[in-house]
């Protein structure tokens, strides 16, 4: 697998698919686009990144098979505060929707990582090369964790600018 040059469908990808998940996913307070394919110019795995805030994560009754319908597959939580749900049928998946809860951790990491590499494009660049070696290394797939020690400290960074 490689990186995809950033392509603006990918916004439109996004647009597409945010009514279908908030009815799916109701009551929803937010959605955002996160993720490499949220931020212009960055190659990525062609992986809509879809962060989904909700009040709660107890899903209501009947959310997941609503998310079947629209093609989704749960995937459970991967460890974190969060359901995920994929669309497609290999890596790279088409989406990834990731339910968490609204102005928690996890949103919180989600929008800050992706708008400071918005506002940073040298930092999105090294992060660019960094993803390049992941897959250099580990040929076709590399996960989330693998990118924590450049992703964790850029978050906890800004979480003590806006806390202190």
């Amino acid at each position: 697998m490689e990186l995809a040059s950033y392509d603006p469908t990918w916004a439109r990808l996004y647009e597409a698919e945010v009514e279908p998940l908030t009815v799916a996913l109701a009551p929803v307070t937010a959605v955002e686009h996160v993720g490499s394919t949220s931020v212009i110019g960055l190659a990525a795995k062609p992986t809509i990144d879809i962060a989904v805030a909700v009040p709660s994560l107890a899903l209501p009754a009947g959310a997941v098979a609503a998310m079947e319908r629209l093609g989704y597959h749960y995937g459970g939580d991967h460890g974190r505060p969060q359901h995920v749900f994929r669309k497609g049928e290999r890596v790279p998946w088409q989406f990834l929707v990731h339910v968490v809860e609204h102005e928690g951790s996890m949103w919180r990491d989600f929008l800050d990582f992706r708008d400071y590499l918005r506002a940073n494009p040298t930092e999105a660049a090294r992060y660019e090369r960094l993803k390049r070696s992941l897959l250099a290394a580990r040929g076709e797939w590399y996960s989330g964790r693998d990118k924590e020690p450049f992703i964790r400290p850029i978050i906890d960074a800004r979480h003590a600018r806006t806390s202190g």
